[in-house]
């Protein structure tokens, strides 16, 4: 019976075109510190590579892999009968690294080979076992998708709702914005904000709830909200990033929180249910806070940002339903100021069937979860819905573009699935599109003696935030109308705002003057609240007698503190006290601390970055692979152990002979390391390699012992002396 060859012994025999496809299928395998074949297939067969490769198939390939991972609990040589794999299932296998041909015999003619082998990790990954057979794995079970036709959205249509959709986006994530400015919510223990708290805020900013809790969380992975206040009530408050998000034209503030969106990983499901698929508890803003988890999802152990993917592959798949003959609207049909195209809209069953036949292990492929990624999409402007037909889906014109440039970036993606979040881009034609689609924000207002402001289209961004400041928003649409009551004039001034200020802002917005009304509304506003007034200050200056303060706010060396009189013996100043006491110092002004001392420390409204860390990455670059996998190509001539690397030493070397032996059935004799620095040699028979650890057979002295090993301890494998390195005998019923 002839010997079991190794995947590494696959790759030092096949041919150059099958090595070729497989290293560019793998550039997750292509790093500096992979010198040669053996490295490469070594770093191929650990847990994490496999379960990238295993990740990225789909569905008919992945039938095919479990049944092998089935069968080769049994016998590692894999009849190819009984992997039942077509061409296509079959060469994706063999290109991902996933199965080899069993027998040297075969190498020149992989995919006519009589058997195949699969690495021992595939069956701990994938349901292998009776009991995880018994249960319901859809991607087991379920039929191939028939094609779904696409319904036509003409381009006026979706002309109107991309704008509508990028002008709302914006207009909320400042509603939401603003209300919590005007009512800073207190940060829970655990991170994030309650759901009684995004209620308010909902209300405040006329929104409903799903989706005021969307625009929270695109703001907060946006850094426009952080937490500030005091170290006893932490708060949620806009950032300092937010007063720079305001001076952005429409169109690249648009594309901040687009990009923001497709590399967020915030599921908006598990935030409205409480809690995430693994069981977890979630609020709002958990992750802007620091608190949420990379992967939130129960089930395949996936190393990809699961809702990015998910994304990703919605936009992927959109893109792909619009037919090659109708990339413009139909000539009989009027062409839109833009020059929009028509959608193809794909209902929503159909889009979630070809979806999970596509990616059966995404692990955010979920009913609910789809339609709430569609469902903000939409918000974005990325796709929209047939007149009568909320359900079906297709591109606008923006979504065209941003899949397009996600496609052309995503090429060079080192993931087997295709997708890298660093990666993520919009191209150069989007923004132009959308900057060209909006209408010119409007920087004045009509101002109306039944105290409103209209503004006939979207609102600048400062303009709305300083309007916000002193009315209150009454209705929105195409444009916005503002109201000026009792309360927000009130809430103006008591921000530190003088009447004369609020004033000469309305005459500098407004096209039509100020109302007397409104002059009126101000001033008896500004005359009620000026009987009790609130300084801010810093440190306070306190003097004996009037005559001691007056050559202190005369004297040059204390300008710098900002001192201004609020009584004949106190001033305020606007350094810190223990400033204003070193300035003191410094003038000839001896001083003693006065009442005590403020516990309170104020923080920053906006969150502290992270310390920027500098790593040195061991991928290859993108132009320098085809030159790295030649060099590689070459060290297969090179390499010793075509038999699959008996007697190598190296850490590398040391896990291909245990698989290896495993395979063939060997008894070998391993060096294990004790904690102490001490070896020992054992003759080991393996039976299991699997999460960095071998389980074996020990043969000593006549007798048989089950032992497990962690692999990092084996510092040496060699053939038994006992036992012939060429035999074959098969492991059975091994796992």
């Amino acid at each position: 019976m002839p010997q079991l060859i190794s995947f590494a012994s696959w790759l030092a025999r096949a041919e150059d075109s099958w090595f070729v496809a497989l290293c560019e299928a793998r550039p997750d395998l292509l790093r500096t510190d992979t010198p040669d074949v053996r490295a490469l297939a070594a770093r191929a067969a650990s847990r994490a590579a496999v379960a990238a490769a295993v990740e990225s198939l789909d569905t008919p390939a992945l039938r095919a892999l479990h049944r092998a991972a089935v069968a080769a609990r049994v016998d590692p040589a894999v009849p190819g009968a009984e992997l039942g794999a077509d061409p296509a299932a079959l060469r994706r296998l063999l290109e991902l690294g996933l199965v080899w041909p069993a027998r040297a015999a075969d190498v020149a003619t992989p995919l006519d080979a009589a058997s195949y082998r699969i690495h021992a990790e595939v069956v701990g990954l994938l349901p292998t076992s009776a009991a995880d057979r018994a249960q319901e794995i859809p991607w087991l079970t379920g039929e191939a998708p028939a094609p779904a036709p696409a319904v036509r959205i003409p381009g006026p249509l979706v002309a109107n709702a991309q704008a509508a959709a990028v002008s709302g986006v914006l207009a909320g994530v400042l509603s939401v914005l603003d209300a919590v400015d005007d009512d800073p919510p207190s940060q829970l223990t655990s991170g994030g904000i309650g759901k009684r708290e995004v209620q308010v805020r909902a209300r405040a900013a006329r929104l409903e709830v799903p989706h005021a809790t969307f625009l929270l969380e695109l703001a907060g992975a946006a850094d426009l909200l952080g937490v500030g206040g005091s170290d006893l009530d932490p708060q949620w408050l806009p950032t300092a990033e937010y007063d720079a998000f305001m001076e952005l034209d429409s169109a690249e503030a648009y594309g901040r929180l687009l990009r923001t969106w497709l590399t967020g990983t915030v599921d908006t499901t598990h935030v409205l249910a409480g809690r995430t698929g693994r069981g977890e508890r979630v609020h709002s803003l958990t992750a802007a806070a620091g608190r949420g988890r990379l992967n939130p999802y129960a089930g395949f152990p996936s190393a990809l940002p699961q809702l990015p993917y998910l994304k990703h592959l919605v936009l992927s798949a959109l893109l792909s339903a619009i037919p090659d003959d109708d990339p413009q609207p139909a000539a009989a049909e009027p062409a839109h100021d833009d020059g929009s195209p028509a959608a193809h809209a794909v209902a929503f069953p159909a889009l979630l069937a070809r979806l999970r036949w596509e990616r059966p292990l995404a692990a955010a492929l979920s009913e609910d979860t789809l339609a709430q990624v569609l469902r903000e999409a939409q918000a974005l402007g990325l796709v929209c819905s047939p007149l009568g037909d909320p359900h079906a889906h297709g591109l606008t014109a923006f979504g065209r573009l941003t899949a397009a440039a996600l496609a052309a970036a995503m090429e060079h993606a080192a993931a087997p699935a295709g997708y890298e979040p660093g990666r993520v881009d919009l191209g150069t034609e989007l923004l132009p599109r959308i900057a060209a689609a909006l209408p010119e924000p409007r920087t004045t207002v009509l101002v109306q003696s039944d105290l409103t402001a209209v503004a006939a289209g979207p609102v600048a961004p400062r303009l709305h935030a300083e309007l916000d400041d002193i009315a209150t928003v009454e209705a929105r649409g195409q444009g916005t109308v503002y109201r000026f009551t009792s309360e927000s004039v009130a809430r103006a001034l008591q921000r530190g705002r003088s009447a004369a200020d609020v004033l000469a802002f309305i005459e500098r917005i407004s096209s039509t003057g100020v109302p007397q009304p409104l002059r009126y509304l101000v001033e008896e506003e500004a005359a009620r609240l000026r009987r009790v007034q609130v300084a801010a200050a810093r440190a306070v200056l306190v003097v004996d007698r009037p005559d001691d303060l007056d050559p202190l706010l005369a004297d040059p060396l204390l300008a710098g503190a900002g001192l201004e009189r609020v009584a004949p013996t106190v001033a305020v100043a606007a350094v810190s006290r223990d400033r204003l006491a070193a300035l003191l110092a410094a003038a000839g002004q001896p001083t003693v601390t006065h009442g005590r001392a403020s516990t309170t420390r104020q923080r920053a409204s906006r969150r502290r970055a992270p310390t920027a860390v500098t790593r040195t990455s061991l991928r290859v670059p993108d132009a320098e692979r085809a030159a790295f996998i030649d060099g590689l190509r070459r060290s297969r001539f090179a390499a010793p152990g075509a038999d699959g690397g008996t007697g190598d030493d190296s850490p590398l070397g040391v896990l291909d002979v245990l698989r290896e032996a495993r395979a063939a059935g060997r008894t070998i004799d391993v060096d294990v390391v004790a904690a102490d620095g001490t070896r020992r040699r054992l003759a080991l028979t393996p039976t299991q390699i699997t999460a960095g650890r071998v389980r074996g057979i020990r043969r000593a002295s006549g007798r048989d012992t089950e032992i497990a090993l962690a692999v990092s301890r084996i510092a040496a494998a060699t053939p038994h002396p006992a036992e012939p390195a060429g035999s074959d005998a098969p492991v059975r019923g091994a796992g």
